[in-house]
């Protein structure tokens, strides 16, 4: 009976000159909720609009533009950014530090040891940073090394400030060594 009911009402909608469809405007659509799903709409849009511009200049006859007319482009503002944030980086010596080293467990709770979570919880730092992880208990934490004139010795003083070094994280100038630490060192140097 309903049914009937309901055509009767359109039909007496449609001879006043009413709106039988149901009004919809006061409804948010339900497409693209997350601010993930809206930026990935846009990144689409984006693209279809430039293969679009690509294909009509194709057709128009345009030609690609040479390295010169490339490099003399007016750059976007991302462009621009990332030019600006590399030559920084280089003048400060920081391309190393942002390739990166490998990821080792940290002893938050300090308790001596790395625990399976911490080692864990670096494991997925590693992977979300794209970077390598090593594990120092799988390393056996070795307290020794190999010199150069091929003699294994104890890590010290000096195999720590050579590896500050060579990664670029030593400070400038005296550093953070103290004279007492050099003396220290010096006792159980090689002597020639």
């Amino acid at each position: 009976m309903s049914k009937y009911f309901k055509a009767y009402n359109a039909v007496k909608n449609l001879i006043k000159g009413g709106n039988t469809s149901p009004t919809i405007s006061s409804v948010k659509p339900s497409i693209h909720k997350t601010k993930k799903a809206q930026k990935t709409s846009e990144m689409k849009i984006q693209f279809n609009k430039q293969k679009s511009r690509t294909l009509s200049d194709r057709k128009m006859g345009k030609k690609e533009p040479t390295l010169t007319e490339y490099a003399n482009r007016k750059l976007t503002t991302r462009e621009r950014n990332e030019a600006s944030k590399k030559m920084f980086d280089d003048a400060n010596g920081r391309t190393k530090k942002a390739e990166g080293g490998a990821i080792t467990p940290r002893d938050i709770n300090k308790n001596g040891k790395t625990d399976d979570f911490e080692r864990a919880r670096a494991k997925g730092m590693a992977k979300g940073m794209g970077r390598q992880f090593r594990d120092s208990k799988a390393d056996g934490g070795k307290a020794t090394h190999k010199t150069k004139d091929g003699r294994t010795v104890k890590k010290g003083l000096y195999y720590y400030m050579n590896r500050a070094k060579k990664r670029g994280t030593s400070k400038p100038g005296k550093g953070s060594v103290t004279d007492k630490a050099l003396k220290q060192s010096a006792k159980t140097a090689k002597k020639d």
